[in-house]
C-alpha cells in the first residue's frame, strides 16, 4: 500500500509551484510594463494588438480644424498632368497658400533628391529659408538602407537625448537642402506584423541629430530654435511650454493616434491651385501638402485603416501638440506604479481566494482587469501597450495556475484511488474521486456502522487441508462475504485470518448504512448457505456476524512506514463483542439496539438485554430469526 501521508506531503509542493507562477508572471508584468517605443516581441505582441483595438475605440471624430491635409489626388493629376509635376507648378501651389489663402504654415511631406526647373526650386527655397515651408527627408534604419543621396539639413548638435541610429539617408538636392532651417525626417518603421504604431522622433547620424517632420513643423510655425532638451525619457520641443513626448531609449515614441481620418480636412491640390477652395478653411491653419495619387502616395497600415496617408500621421501628431499647447498641460501617460498597483490587486485577490472555490478567484481576476479595461478606455491619459500588462500577467498566470491545478486534481485522484481501492466498490471510488477531497484522509468522527464475520470452525478446516487447498478455500470463503460488502457499497477495512471487518457511512456519507449493514449480512448468509449446498463434506462453511452503529474515529491511522485507512471506537468493539456471541451461542447474525433503531424496517427480533465483555451497562441485542 503506498505511504499516503508521504504523497500528502508532495501535495505542499503545490504551494512551492504557486509562489514560482506567481513569481515569474510578475516578473513577465513588469517586463511588460517597461515604458518602451517599440513593439513587443512574437508572442506578446499580442499586447500591441489589444492596444489598437483599445486605441481604434478611443478614436475620436470631433473634426480637426486647426490643421488641413492638402492631397496632390488622382483629380489633380488629371487636371494639370501626370506626375512629377514641374517644380514651377508645385511652387505656384505653395505660394497659392502661402499668398492668397495664408495659412500659418505649410510642411511638405515630399522628398526632392534632384534638381528641377530653376526658378521652381529658387521659389520653394525661397519659402523655405524663410521658415513659411518645413521640408523633409529621410533615413533608412538597417544597414542595408546605407543609400546617401540629397543632402541633410537642419541637424541639431548631439547631446544627451534618446535618438535612433540611422545607416543611410535620402535628403534634397544642394538648393533647397542648404538654405533651409526647417526640415524633418519622415521615416517610417513598421512593426513586424506591418502596422506602424512607432516612429523615431530624433534619428542620429555620423554625430548629428535630426528631429522628425511634425514637431519640426511646429517648432518652425511658433519660431522655436531652443536646443531641444530630454530628462527622464521625455522631451521638450517647445521652450517654455509644458507639453512634453514620452520617448524611449531608442528615441522611438509611440504615434498618438487621437481622431479617426475623416475628422481631418481634406482639400484637393487642384481646388488649391483653381483658387476653388473655401478661404475660410485654410486662414492661420497648419498645412501638410502630400500625395495619395495611386502610385505616389506613401501608405502605411496603421489602427487608422490598412491604407493610411503618411502625412495624417504628421496630422495625429499636430493635433495632440496643439493640444497641449491649448491646455498648457504636460502629457499624462500611465506610469509603471499605477500599472504594477494592478497587478498588485489581481495578486492579491488571487492569493487570498486559495482557500475557496477557483470560480471566486476567477470572477475577481475578470472583474480588476475589466475595471482597469474601462478605466483605460475612458482616461485622459495616454495610453501605451504597456498598460496592458496585467492582462497578459493575469492570462499567463491563469494558464499556469490551471496547469498546477489539474497536475493537483490528479495527484489526488491517485492518492484517493490508492488509498481506497482495496477497501470500496469502484462506485464508491468514482465518488470519492469527483469530490477530491483530501479532508477523509484525516482523522475524523463520523456515525457508522460496523460488521464482523468469522467463520466457525476454521481452525479444524486448516489442519486438515494441504496449504495450496487451505489457501483456495480461505479466498473463497471470504470473497463469499466480501462481495456482499461490496454489492451494498460497503468499505472493506481488513481481513483478520478467517474473519472480515467492514463498515458503511464512510468515506462517503450514506443515509441507510444501517440497512446496508443487515442487508449485507443476510446476503452473506445466503452465499454462504448456497456454498454449503454444493460443497463437499468438510467443507461447508458457517459464518457468524455482529453488527453495530455508533460515532468513531475514520481516517489515515497509520505510521510513516505504512498508512491504513480504518475506523476506532466503541461501535468497532461492540460489533466485535456481537459476534463473539454469535458465535458462543450459535447464532447467525446479532445487531446492537443502536443498529435496529435506525432501520426504517427491521425483519429483526429481540434476542435479550446482555453485557458485553470489557463494557459497562446491558444493551439489547436483535437476532434475525430462522
Amino acid at each position: 500500500m503506498a505511504d499516503f501521508k508521504t504523497i500528502w506531503r508532495k501535495l505542499r509542493f503545490i504551494w512551492l509551484g504557486r509562489v514560482l507562477f506567481f513569481l515569474l508572471s510578475t516578473l513577465l508584468v513588469v517586463w511588460l510594463a517597461m515604458p518602451r517605443g517599440h513593439a513587443y516581441p512574437f508572442p506578446f505582441d499580442l499586447l500591441d494588438r489589444l492596444h489598437d483595438q483599445l486605441m481604434s475605440q478611443k478614436l475620436s471624430d470631433q473634426p480637426e480644424k486647426r490643421i488641413v491635409l492638402v492631397d496632390i489626388d488622382e483629380a489633380s493629376l488629371a487636371q494639370y498632368g501626370r506626375w512629377p509635376w514641374s517644380r514651377t507648378r508645385l511652387a505656384q501651389l505653395l505660394q497659392q497658400l502661402d499668398a492668397h489663402y495664408q495659412v500659418a504654415h505649410i510642411g511638405l511631406d515630399m522628398i526632392f533628391p534632384e534638381a528641377g526647373d530653376v526658378l521652381g526650386d529658387q521659389k520653394i527655397a525661397a519659402m523655405a529659408a524663410s521658415r513659411r515651408l518645413s521640408l523633409a527627408q529621410t533615413f533608412g534604419f538597417d544597414r542595408s538602407q546605407s543609400i546617401r543621396v540629397g543632402e541633410l539639413s537642419a541637424a541639431i548638435p548631439i547631446g544627451n537625448i534618446p535618438s535612433t541610429i540611422a545607416f543611410g539617408y535620402l535628403g534634397n538636392h544642394a538648393m533647397l537642402a542648404q538654405n533651409a532651417p526647417c526640415v524633418g525626417h519622415i521615416a517610417i518603421t513598421a512593426d513586424p506584423d506591418g502596422v506602424v504604431r512607432h516612429q523615431s522622433m530624433l534619428v542620429q547620424y555620423q554625430g548629428k541629430l535630426y528631429p522628425a517632420f511634425a514637431p519640426v513643423l511646429l517648432r518652425c510655425w511658433l519660431g522655436q530654435q531652443a536646443q531641444l532638451q530630454s530628462h527622464s525619457g521625455k522631451i521638450a520641443w517647445l521652450q517654455g511650454l509644458s507639453a512634453q513626448q514620452n520617448i524611449a531609449e531608442d528615441g522611438m515614441a509611440a504615434i498618438p493616434f487621437l481622431r479617426k481620418a475623416e475628422a481631418y480636412i481634406a482639400i484637393s491640390a487642384r481646388d488649391i491651385l483653381s483658387g476653388e477652395a473655401p478661404a475660410a478653411l485654410l486662414k492661420n491653419r497648419l498645412v501638410i501638402v502630400g500625395s495619395s495619387a495611386l502610385g505616389l502616395g506613401d501608405y502605411v497600415a496603421t489602427i487608422l485603416g490598412g491604407r493610411t496617408p503618411g502625412m495624417l500621421l504628421h496630422a495625429e501628431w499636430l493635433s495632440k501638440a496643439l493640444d497641449q499647447l491649448e491646455q498648457n498641460q504636460p502629457v499624462e501617460v500611465i506610469s509603471f506604479f499605477p500599472i504594477m498597483a494592478v497587478w498588485g490587486a489581481l495578486l492579491l485577490g488571487v492569493s487570498l481566494l486559495l482557500h475557496h472555490s477557483n470560480t471566486l478567484r476567477l470572477i475577481w481576476g475578470f472583474t480588476v482587469m475589466m475595471a482597469w479595461l474601462l478605466w483605460l478606455h475612458y482616461t485622459t491619459q495616454e495610453v501605451a501597450a504597456n498598460a496592458l500588462a496585467p492582462l497578459v500577467g493575469g492570462v499567463v498566470l491563469l494558464i499556469l495556475e490551471g496547469g498546477l491545478e489539474w497536475w493537483y486534481a490528479q495527484l489526488g485522484r491517485r492518492q484517493l484511488y490508492q488509498a481506497f481501492h482495496h477497501y470500496v466498490p469502484p462506485a464508491i471510488i468514482d465518488q470519492l474521486i469527483s469530490s477530491n477531497s483530501q479532508a477523509m484522509m484525516q482523522p475524523h468522527r463520523v456515525e457508522i456502522t460496523c460488521l464482523f464475520a468469522d467463520l466457525q470452525g476454521y481452525t479444524g478446516i486448516a489442519e486438515r487441508l494441504p496449504p495450496e487447498e487451505l489457501a483456495s478455500y480461505t479466498r473463497h470463503a471470504l470473497m463469499l462475504l466480501t462481495q456482499a460488502v461490496l454489492d451494498q457499497e460497503g468499505t472493506l477495512d481488513k481481513y483478520m485470518g478467517d474473519a472480515l471487518f467492514a463498515f458503511w457511512g464512510a468515506p462517503v456519507a450514506q443515509a441507510d448504512h444501517a440497512k446496508r449493514a443487515v442487508d449485507a449480512a443476510i446476503a452473506m448468509q445466503g452465499a454462504v448457505e448456497l456454498h454449503n449446498q454444493q460443497a463437499a463434506f468438510g467443507k461447508q462453511i458457517k459464518v457468524h456476524i455482529g453488527i453495530q452503529t455508533g460515532v468513531v474515529v475514520v481516517g489515515d491511522m497509520g505510521t510513516p512506514f505504512r498508512s491504513t485507512y480504518t475506523a476506532i471506537g466503541d461501535a468497532v468493539n461492540v460489533s466485535a463483542r456481537l459476534q463473539n456471541l454469535a458465535s458462543l451461542h450459535n447464532e447467525k447474525i446479532l445487531v446492537g439496539e443502536d443498529t435496529e433503531r435506525r432501520l426504517a424496517y427491521s425483519p429483526l427480533q429481540l434476542y435479550g438485554t446482555v453485557a458485553l465483555k470489557g463494557r459497562r451497562g446491558v444493551q439489547q441485542v436483535y437476532r434475525l430469526p430462522g
